[in-house]
């Protein structure tokens, strides 16, 4: 499917033709950020539904709206999508899932990319969600990612992380990272903030007091990325990531979540409800770890290589 760009409040009409009637199926999606994450994350979703509904002569629409990372608006949304009374709400990222939750506990919801459903109080467990609510979580490998980040930095001391510590998702990550770091001799130093806007102005103000920048799982700080970025190549401090989206956008590797297969396995828990399954006994999908992923042209301005354990699986971006 070609790449789609999409409007902030509008709706995106994808029709499976080969039945007369009037679509029958639609699927209303509240995403939070426009990231490649959560794309990627769509796309896998609109993959496998797609072939399940050509293959059983079924028409769907989507109704795609993007929060554009503010939760007011998320909340809009999703207030807006169930008065259309869709089969099922699709939301894609930590503020969306939590909104259309709020707005009714009658629709299915299929949330994805969701860092800790049972902290953000979508679930009551991964293995049996309750409710009406069940989808994918992309908690990072932190672990996985600090040890290759210490091996490539083996004499880094401190790590600034800029974060919105108003995001559930990013409160999960970092009660994991706390741990993480000390066990492979980090320190952390933090920068809050409260939107993209203070991105770069967070950033900044970790020059000089650490070693590395690491970006977490959070929706501000992901969806801004490029402020980060431009921070990290003037002070020549180098930007460690935990997503491939990120890799993409100048961050130098990661060992991260396969964001496609990730949709796709969403997509999956989505037919099934579709199909009549009860979904409140679907188990939560947890993302597999990627192989390492690395921007080459990011390693060649820090003059950093890829220690030789990593470099047979290291996909190069």
């Amino acid at each position: 499917m070609k790449k789609i760009t999409y409007s902030i409040i509008a709706t995106l009409v994808f029709t499976l033709f080969g039945c007369k009637e009037k679509s029958d199926i639609l699927i209303a999606v509240n995403q939070y950020v426009y990231h490649p994450n959560l794309e990627r994350t769509y796309r896998g979703v609109q993959d496998v539904v797609n072939e399940w509904a050509a293959e059983n002569q079924k028409t769907v629409r989507y109704s795609f709206q993007v929060a554009n990372g503010e939760v007011p608006l998320a909340t809009q949304i999703a207030r807006q999508q169930v008065l259309k009374k869709p089969n099922v709400i699709l939301a894609l990222g930590t503020p969306s899932a939590q909104a259309s939750k709020q707005a009714t506990n009658r629709i299915p919801i299929i949330f994805g990319a969701v860092t800790d459903p049972v902290k953000a109080g979508l679930v009551d467990s991964l293995e049996v969600p309750g409710g009406n609510v069940t989808g994918s979580s992309d908690q990072w490998p932190y672990e996985e990612q600090f040890r290759f980040f210490r091996s490539v930095m083996p004499d880094a001391k401190r790590v600034g992380i800029v974060l919105n510590p108003g995001e559930s998702n990013t409160e999960a990550a970092m009660k994991i990272i706390r741990k993480v770091v000390e066990k492979y001799g980090f320190e952390i130093v933090e920068a809050p903030v409260a939107s993209t806007a203070e991105i770069f102005a967070a950033a900044s103000s970790l020059v000089g007091r650490c070693d590395m920048f690491f970006a977490p799982a959070d929706n501000t700080v992901l969806s801004g990325l490029d402020a980060f970025v431009k921070v990290s190549r003037a002070n020549r401090i180098p930007l460690f990531v935990g997503d491939e989206g990120s890799v993409e956008k100048g961050g130098i590797a990661t060992l991260g979540v396969d964001y496609y297969e990730l949709g796709r396995e969403t997509g999956k828990l989505l037919v099934e409800v579709l199909k009549g399954k009860d979904i409140s006994t679907l188990p939560v999908v947890v993302g597999a770890s990627g192989n390492l992923v690395i921007n080459k042209e990011a390693m060649e301005f820090f003059q950093i290589a890829i220690p030789k354990e990593y470099e047979t699986n290291a996909e190069v971006k």
